[in-house]
């Protein structure tokens, strides 16, 4: 694949030079300057292409949590999370950045680019000639995207591998896979407290950070508990730093703390679909998208308003009979305060009027069909409640 295919491409080792010359990432603001955090989604999804946000007071659950509250359409971006290891150098930085963009695009397809499907294309030759295809017709929409590179890292996901395209550079490799997530400019949410506490080189990171910003013209927002002091290398990114407002007006029931599993990437806001980096919600859509009874009722990932005033989302709901499905994870469920959690979210849906099904991810990935049977079992049962009602 020749180089000259791809615009603006830069080699990692120039955009380094130019990044340890340039002046410190600037933004709007002072330093460390108060969010409420009713305004950090806004400040989040809407963050300046090519910059760098440090935000201090948060953590990636909890930033998960109030993006999740936003409407997709209503910015158009999306966040994906992931803790980054504090490399010793910047190179090794950002292939660490590349491998994870690299699997999330694996996991989110056949849907590439935000809204083209491949859905259908087989590893064969008529599969091979329909992706050359959608990649042409892409490239028309898509501003700096590659059809030649779609081609060969979409191969390589037919063949069950990381779409890790050999023998580009790395700018463009990187930029061309957060196309692949998100055609609408992607944000990278970076846990960096591991960075603060135990990075032999936090220079390096600091520079990976504004790399990953730059080359793929998306944002990266840089997540401390505590912001760091204003001294090098953390400077050049805390001009225009928000320190989040503690939640005063927070439930008495606070959300689990998050586990070994809430570490894994995750792609925030997303609503009326499986999440794409759910194996056990792409299962369980499969089989009831199959299903000709209970294809029409449920969607996923949706949010329901209580009559406590509480708003919690839920895996599955069929809004009509008013059945709540929850997939529970041990990963993710199993500890005390997530237990506690569960039952009062479950007390909050029962007091509005819903049924709730709780089923092990296990379960589904054991016996899915067994999973969709107690499903339907809840929907027929269901609708006898409502017609005695009636």
């Amino acid at each position: 694949m020749a180089q000259s295919d791809f615009p603006n491409s830069r080699s990692l080792a120039s955009v380094l030079v130019s990044a340890q010359e340039a002046p410190p990432n600037i933004s709007d603001g002072l330093p460390g300057r108060q969010l409420p955090r009713a305004a950090v989604a806004d400040v989040v999804l809407g963050a300046p292409r090519g910059a760098v946000i440090a935000l201090g007071g948060i953590d990636g659950e909890s930033l998960r949590g109030l993006l999740d509250q936003v409407e997709p359409a209503q910015h158009g971006r999306i966040a994906l999370f992931a803790r980054i290891a504090p490399e010793p150098t910047t190179e090794a930085i950002v292939e660490q950045v590349i491998d994870l963009l690299a699997e999330t695009a694996r996991r989110l397809w056949p849907v590439w680019f935000t809204n083209v499907s491949f859905n259908g294309c087989r590893n064969d030759t008529l599969g091979r000639l329909a992706i050359g295809a959608i990649a042409r017709r892409a490239v028309e929409e898509i501003p700096n995207l590659s059809p030649s590179w779609t081609e060969e890292a979409a191969r390589l996901v037919l063949d069950n591998c990381p779409p890790r395209v050999s023998g580009i550079p790395a700018a463009i490799e990187l930029g061309q896979l957060a196309l692949a997530i998100s055609r609408t400019g992607l944000i990278l949410a970076a846990d960096m407290n591991a960075t603060v506490q135990t990075a032999r080189n936090p220079a390096a990171v600091v520079r990976a950070l504004e790399w990953v910003a730059q080359v793929s013209q998306g944002s990266v927002i840089a997540l401390f508990s505590h912001l760091p002091q204003s001294e090098p290398p953390f400077d050049r990114i805390l001009y225009g730093s928000r320190q989040v407002m503690p939640d005063t007006a927070a439930p008495q029931l606070n959300p689990p703390e998050p586990s070994g599993h809430d570490h894994e990437p995750w792609i925030a806001p997303w609503r009326g679909l499986p999440h794409p980096l759910s194996e056990i919600e792409k299962r369980l859509a499969q089989a009831i998208g199959a299903d000709i009874e209970l294809a029409p009722l449920f969607t996923f990932n949706q949010f329901i308003d209580t009559v406590r005033g509480s708003r919690p989302k839920v895996d599955l709901v069929w809004t009509t009979g008013r059945l709540v499905v929850e997939l529970d994870g041990y990963g993710s469920h199993g500890n005390r305060t997530a237990f506690m959690y569960d039952r009062h979210r479950d007390y909050e849906l029962i007091l509005s009027g819903y049924t709730v099904l709780r089923l092990a991810n296990d379960e589904v990935v054991q016996d899915c069909g067994k999973a969709v049977e107690k499903i339907r079992d809840f929907v027929r049962l269901r609708r006898a409640q409502i017609t005695q009602e009636g």
